[in-house]
């Protein structure tokens, strides 16, 4: 009310306090701020500078390892097929010296390929396995001067390859794969069902998932036989269009980690990432990355941040088509470089904070010299004020604290002596204050009964709010017609559950559960019988597992279970279980003219020591399933694993 008073009209009060603020506002503000901006824009020229030169070097720096493996697998494909071309020396002899069959039709390396022997050309071949399919040709002569040709060149490079990378291997599509590994017996445990053709680093090399045959690289893992995170380049040699195999690094990623989480910028931090949007490294994301065995997104985090960072390098990434820039955002200078090889991107943020520091320092000084003048001007303006101002002021302090405790009755009944008998604005101001203090006493009384009518208002639209809230929750979780768990429901309930399996260690199985011949029961009887089959359906699977099971009605006909603590023997147990009494169902027809039957087709998918992904185990049980219903169906089938990558296109929802 003090200020109000004081913008209200030019008074002698008014006249000295402007010309005192006109004053230091020119000093402060204007050499303050032109010091300020003068500083910091010259820091942000020099900075940006130093960052391009910073990051291309780094890029080049991170690239070297990636270049280098491309490089060697020219080299080895170079090799392989001049070789072949020349018609390479093969015989039988030679080759069973190497070579061994096992009882169980597979063929291997003989173990002193790994243990060491001295070959033809007098040097110790040594840390070599292989596995070769109990399928594979190894009657066809062209097959065995392929593999015995393979072996020989990953013996001639893998021990100088070997110093930068984990590993140098070849793989066949006949289910062949020769590894070079110091330290690692690869194949001498491999089971005879082994095969490596399912595998991410050979069927990315295939034709139809790299039409270009050039060299590609899978996406970022954890290896367990390495214990370190790894990515892996993998080469296609198409010795005739029917003839191929694939060249393979290991590259290990733990140095590189290590780089971008240690070796920054004083005040700045790195990270890496990759266009589509996948996490590569970041120093706050480790447990992330962990989690999820390196297949993390950037819009799987809920941070904020890291998702503007990565919209707006990709923009700029597609815009300008460079390998290094600098990107100013709102509060940082994004300085990216592209890591030649997988793609990846390097980035480094640095906080404009850092250049902020000289600049304040600065205006610091400049201001420090304002204020002792301000100290100055304030002591003499005191001086005036203190009589005609200040004094008059300290009764209204007093004043407004008795209205601020509700004490009206001191300033209208005269206990604190305002000086209303003036003519100036003091004098104004007193009586102001006195005829408020009457409006604030008879207002206090009004609101007291409005008050009461609103709290009681307020309570009665609150638990009218809670109950639509209740029931909103409910309807947005529950399936209307089963009322079991809706498809959005069942998925974040059964993420969970996977999750605390995972930190348990504990095996978890998943049902996907089909009704067989719905959509003829739908034709045939009507809807509305259809509505009370699945309703049905539903009650004897809820009845039928146990209380800690979870059920959803995927859509349609299709319901799913998770059944957390349970083997597989014990899932097979439970869901023949259910197949029997839904096979004992029976229904009328809405005439109630005959009875007739349904039957149910129950795919399981079991999870392992890695697998706790929710979208694995459901693709897994779907391709259970289908294989139940190509099988005739009213059956349970459990995920073997046997299927290839193109079965299990076939079988996708």
């Amino acid at each position: 009310m003090i200020m109000r008073f004081l913008n209200y009209k030019q008074s002698l009060t008014m006249e000295v306090m402007l010309q005192m603020a006109l004053r230091v506002s020119i000093v402060i503000i204007v050499v303050s701020a032109l010091t300020y901006w003068h500083i910091y824009k010259t820091l942000v020229h020099s900075t940006i500078d130093g960052l391009k030169h910073y990051i291309h070097e780094r890029g080049q720096r991170e690239s070297v390892i990636f270049r280098l493996a491309e490089s060697n697998h020219q080299i080895f494909r170079a090799s392989f097929l001049a070789h072949w071309q020349q018609d390479f020396f093969y015989n039988d002899r030679f080759f069973w010296q190497v070579f061994e069959k096992r009882p169980d039709h597979t063929i291997h390396l003989q173990k002193k390929a790994y243990d060491g022997f001295f070959n033809s050309s007098g040097l110790i071949s040594k840390d070599i396995t292989a596995y070769v399919g109990a399928n594979a040709p190894a009657d066809d002569h062209d097959f065995r001067k392929k593999l015995l040709l393979a072996y020989t060149l990953v013996d001639h490079f893998g021990v100088a390859w070997t110093q930068q990378f984990a590993n140098l291997y070849v793989s066949m599509p006949e289910n062949v794969n020769i590894v070079y590994w110091p330290g690692v017996r690869w194949a001498d445990n491999a089971s005879s069902k082994l095969n490596v053709v399912s595998e991410e680093w050979v069927y990315i090399t295939t034709p139809k998932n790299n039409p270009e045959l050039k060299s590609v690289w899978t996406g970022l893992y954890y290896d367990p036989t390495a214990l370190e995170w790894m990515v892996s380049l993998e080469t296609p040699v198409d010795i005739t269009p029917t003839n191929t195999l694939n060249i393979g690094h290991d590259i290990l990623l733990n140095a590189l980690f290590d780089r971008v989480f240690n070796d920054h910028l004083s005040g700045t931090y790195n990270f890496i990432f990759r266009e589509d949007g996948r996490l590569i490294a970041h120093p706050a994301k480790i447990k992330e990355m962990n989690r999820t065995h390196g297949m993390l997104m950037i819009s799987q985090l809920k941070d904020a941040q890291l998702s503007h960072y990565f919209q707006t390098l990709r923009a700029t990434i597609q815009k300008k088509q460079a390998d290094y820039f600098i990107v100013e955002a709102e509060d940082e200078f994004l300085a990216t470089t592209k890591i030649e090889g997988p793609g990846w991107w390097f980035v480094t943020v640095y906080p404009k904070s850092l250049l902020s520091s000289p600049s304040l320092k600065a205006a610091k000084f400049i201001l420090i010299i304002s204020l002792l003048a301000l100290i100055i001007e304030l002591i003499m303006l005191y001086m005036v004020m203190k009589k005609k101002v200040i004094e008059p002021l300290e009764t209204f302090i007093d004043a407004s604290s008795a209205i601020e405790a509700q004490r009206y009755d001191k300033i209208t009944g005269n206990v604190l002596p305002l000086p209303d008998q003036l003519d100036n604005e003091i004098g104004k101001l007193a009586k102001l204050f006195k005829s408020m203090s009457s409006s604030l006493q008879q207002f206090r009384g009004d609101m007291q009964h409005l008050t009461h009518t609103l709290e009681d208002q307020v309570k009665i639209r609150t638990r009218e709010l809670q109950k639509a809230k209740d029931k909103a929750e409910k309807e947005a979780t529950i399936d209307s017609l089963t009322q079991i768990p809706n498809r959005h429901s069942f998925y974040n309930r059964a993420k969970a559950l996977l999750q605390q399996a995972d930190h348990a260690g504990s095996t978890v199985c998943f049902l996907m559960l089909d009704i067989d011949f719905f959509k003829i029961i739908n034709d045939s009887y009507g809807h509305p019988q259809g509505d009370q089959v699945l309703v049905a359906c539903a009650r004897t699977i809820e009845k039928t597992i146990r209380d800690k099971d979870l059920l959803g009605r995927l859509g349609g006909e299709e319901f799913a279970v998770v059944l957390p603590d349970t083997s597989l023997e014990e899932a097979q147990v439970i869901a023949e279980r259910i197949r029997a009494r839904i096979a004992d169902l029976s229904f009328h027809t809405a005439q109630h003219t005959q009875r007739f039957h349904t039957t149910i087709s129950i795919g399981i998918s079991s999870s392992s020591e890695t697998i706790y992904a929710y979208e694995l185990l459901y693709k897994h049980a779907d391709l259970a399933l289908y294989e139940a219903k190509q099988s005739g169906r009213n059956r349970v089938v459990s995920y073997s694993g046997n299927w290839t990558p193109a079965q299990e296109d076939i079988s996708a929802p």
